[in-house]
Order: structure tokens, then C-alpha cells, then sequence
């Protein structure tokens, strides 16, 4: 299997188990009768501050997983998998799990650093899909 696809695979391991964070937040913070509940707001209560950085490095990773997901499995597809596509494919799945928890423990540097690094790495492989 080409390591793009492994990488692929990685990543989607990762989407997959990604809310057991924040769902261990949402139950330290609002406990076990909330988490099975319809979940209605709870006056006075609010995420612990690393539960909601941890919400927020999820939906980040949602709105970005899929651009990473199409660029991978068209750039297979299309035959174009080359030395350059592995080094992109495996530096966006490490950087976007160094994003993910540096986002939850609050490291802005790291966070930004590692998005900007995921976030080229993406543009990297979609970029390709169009040059010969």
C-alpha cells in the first residue's frame, strides 16, 4: 500500500477517536446524567477551558479533514503519487496531531505552527493533482 494511503488511513484513525477528548471534558464538566441526556444547557455550568480548546481543535479538524482526504485519494487515482507526496502526506497527519494537542493544552505557538505546516502541506497535495 503507498504511504499516502497509510497516511490517509492514519489520519482517519485519528478523526475517528479525535471526540474522546472533548466527550471526557463534557463529562468532567457537566457530568454522567448530562452525557446521557438530550443535552440541554446547564445554567452556570461551562466546558473546563481545555475541553472547549479541545472542541474547537475538532472542529477545526473536521472543516480541514476532508480537503486532506480528496487531495490523497485523487492524487491515487490519478496515478501521481511520487516522493513528494509521501513527505506531504505524512508531515500534514503530524503536524495535524500536533495541532489537535497543542490547541487542547492551550501552546498557541505550536498551534499555529503546526496548522501552517498541515495547511500547506493540504494546498502542497492539491496543487499537484492539476501539474503534470
Amino acid at each position: 500500500m503507498p504511504i499516502e494511503y497509510t497516511a490517509l488511513t492514519l489520519m482517519t484513525a485519528f478523526f475517528l477517536l479525535a471526540w474522546v477528548p472533548l466527550s471526557i471534558g463534557k463529562l468532567k464538566s457537566f457530568g454522567k446524567e448530562w452525557i446521557l441526556s438530550n443535552r440541554k444547557p446547564i445554567s452556570g455550568k461551562e466546558l473546563f477551558p481545555w475541553a472547549a480548546r479541545c472542541e474547537r481543535a475538532y472542529n477545526n479538524l473536521k472543516d480541514y479533514f476532508p480537503g486532506y482526504a480528496v487531495a490523497i485519494l485523487l492524487l491515487g487515482l490519478l496515478d501521481k503519487f511520487d516522493a513528494s507526496t509521501e513527505v506531504a502526506a505524512i508531515t500534514y497527519v503530524v503536524a495535524r496531531l500536533i495541532h489537535y494537542v497543542s490547541y487542547g493544552i492551550g501552546n498557541v505557538p505550536f498551534r499555529g505552527i503546526s496548522f501552517i505546516i498541515g495547511l500547506i502541506c493540504n494546498l502542497f497535495l492539491l496543487i499537484k493533482i492539476f501539474v503534470a
